[in-house]
Formats: C-alpha cells, sequence, structure tokens
C-alpha cells in the first residue's frame, strides 16, 4: 500500500475513484436523480477533476495505489487553506457544469450555501471527499487515509472536520475521533457534521 499525495499526473484518476466510490452516495443522487448511474459517473467525475485540480494546487489531497493503479483518493484541506482563492470556486462552478448531463443546479447552490453555514472557524483539516473503488472497500483503505491525516493534525495540534450523509460512514469516523457537532436536514437529506479535537501527548519529567 502506497499512500502518496496526489498529483497533476495522477489528478484524473483519482477523479474516477471519487465519481466511482460516490456513485451512490445521498447528494449526488439527489443533484443529478433521474440519471443512470452510468451518466451520474460521469458528471461526478467532471466535478471531482476539477475540484482535484483545485486541491493539488492548494490544498493536501492524498491516494493510496497498488500496483500502478489508484484506489482511495481524498480531498483534503489543510488549515488555511479552505475555501480556495474566489477565481478558483469560480472555475470549479463553471467547470462543473462545461460538458454535464442536463441537471437542476438549484439543490446543489442549495446544498453548498446550507453546509458552508456550519464551516467551523477554528484552524482545521478539512476532509472533503474521501473514496475507496467499490471492489476494494472494506479493505482498510479509507481507515488508513483517516489514520495518516489525524496524526498529521496531531502533529500540528489542530483539528479535522468532515460532513457525511452516509449513515454507515458515521461509526467509521468516530473510530478515529470525530464527533458529531451537529445534524441538520437539508434538502430532505440528514446530515452530520463532524468534528475531531488534536490528541497531544503530554510526557511526565
Amino acid at each position: 500500500m502506497n499512500l502518496l499525495p496526489i498529483t497533476q499526473q495522477t489528478c484524473h484518476e483519482a477523479a474516477w475513484v471519487l465519481a466511482a466510490a460516490f456513485v451512490d452516495e445521498p447528494v449526488s443522487q439527489m443533484i443529478y436523480k433521474k440519471m443512470s448511474p452510468e451518466k451520474r459517473q460521469r458528471n461526478l467525475f467532471l466535478d471531482f477533476a476539477v475540484e482535484l485540480d483545485v486541491c493539488v494546487r492548494f490544498g493536501y489531497p492524498l491516494q493510496i495505489c497498488e500496483g500502478g493503479k489508484v484506489i482511495a483518493a481524498a480531498a483534503i484541506y489543510q488549515p488555511g487553506a479552505y475555501p480556495p482563492p474566489l477565481l478558483e470556486q469560480i472555475r470549479i462552478f463553471i467547470k462543473s457544469i462545461w460538458g454535464h448531463e442536463y441537471f437542476d443546479l438549484r439543490p446543489w447552490l442549495v446544498w453548498l450555501a446550507e453546509s458552508n453555514k456550519t464551516h467551523p472557524q477554528k484552524a482545521h483539516y478539512f476532509l472533503e471527499y474521501l473514496g475507496v473503488l467499490p471492489e476494494y472497500q472494506g479493505k482498510g483503505y479509507g481507515s488508513a487515509i483517516l489514520r495518516s491525516i489525524t496524526t498529521k493534525a496531531d502533529t500540528e495540534n489542530v483539528g479535522c472536520y468532515l460532513e457525511t450523509t452516509s449513515p454507515q460512514n458515521v461509526p467509521l469516523y468516530q473510530r478515529y475521533g470525530f464527533k458529531t457537532f451537529k445534524e441538520k436536514n437539508i434538502l430532505g437529506l440528514n446530515t452530520w457534521f463532524m468534528w475531531r479535537e488534536a490528541v497531544v501527548e503530554t510526557h511526565l519529567a
């Protein structure tokens, strides 16, 4: 298992990993409703490709490779790096629409506005997206990324933050110290907003 930063060279492959992992995720289904899974996955790839391109330049994205193949990926922003510069946000918005199958943009905009209201102000690592190829799920790859980012956050004495609409993911995040500080219904989807305080070791003399 090789845990490495995502690069411009692996950005698109990592985007396909996230698209495959999120194709049946509740927010994806809400935004791209009435689409076949294949069309939804293609649209998600366009979204994640531009998101990761920005994250490579301004954030701290990670990937896991085996046999030269990306099998897990995460879009992560270090303290102070999220949100990215305004021009990059506009670029994400435009490129996320360009080339898509037709979809109603309004739920996506509502989702972003409502979730951003809960974003913490304290210094933190933001785990925006974490996904593993379906055939590799349940084998510890997501946990490896969680261990890496929480260990780094502890070393820097800063928190970690994430959002999820998938109830089955909540226990996994709890095992790594995340606690739900708010639950909110957005457009019919229950959303868990989770925070993890840094764990700082103290050594007695």
